[in-house]
């Protein structure tokens, strides 16, 4: 290496130790200790919002199953299950009849609300699905026929049947997303009724009516 090559060779390293020694480290410690305190504290609003929801799904399941209303209600829709005795209650004749009808769609309306919580995040899904997945699509598919049924409404204006779709929708999302054996209704799954006969064929003024049949 001759003199000058030498000579640019210091200066070349002088100048980097220069812009090395001229570069803030120092600067990068605060912004990267603000990324990891939001990073910290996103994990641990997350982990607050999971354990609630845990706690919540535990406090529903034990209110709800300890309740006397809620034990008749199951016992009601049990008997019904086991008899397949959902029909008589479209049209119910009798004063118990109409009473075990109002237990079983409070029955129902038990699984809606709670399908909803879940997919609301208000509800913890692996956790109530952990303990209830088999009773919930059992009971799902059970009560298929009967919601089925309960879905065709009949408007007494345009005298036509109308698929009332929304009635227990949570209800089915959730067990169809839990099981590929859950009972998929649609408008096609069954006809409408020859005439209404039943206290649940009045039609619903909730805005959401679709698929009118004619």
């Amino acid at each position: 290496m001759n003199c000058s090559e030498q000579i640019a060779s210091e200066a070349t390293q002088t100048l980097v130790v220069c812009v090395a020694s001229s570069f803030n480290w120092i600067g990068l410690v605060g912004p990267a200790v603000i990324l990891l305190s939001v990073a910290v504290a996103a994990y641990g609003v997350a982990m607050a919002r999971a354990s609630t929801r845990q706690r919540a799904t535990l406090d529903m399941i034990e209110k709800v199953e300890s309740t006397p209303y809620y034990q008749e209600q199951n016992s009601v829709f049990s008997y019904h299950r086991r008899q397949n005795g959902f029909a008589k209650l479209h049209s119910p004749a009798e004063t118990k009849d109409r009473e075990e009808r109002r237990a079983i769609l409070g029955y129902l309306n038990h699984y809606e609300l709670v399908s909803i919580g879940i997919r609301r995040k208000i509800l913890d899904e692996a956790f109530y699905r952990e303990w209830m997945r088999g009773p919930f699509v059992r009971d799902w598919n059970a009560a298929a026929d009967f919601i089925q049924r309960e879905r065709w409404k009949w408007d007494a204006q345009s005298e036509k049947w109308d698929y009332h779709h929304v009635l227990f929708e949570n209800f089915q999302k959730m067990a169809c997303r839990w099981s590929e054996e859950a009972i998929v209704l649609t408008k096609s799954f069954s006809k409408p009724p020859e005439a209404p006969s039943g206290p649940g064929d009045e039609a619903l003024p909730d805005g959401k009516k679709s698929d009118k049949s004619a």
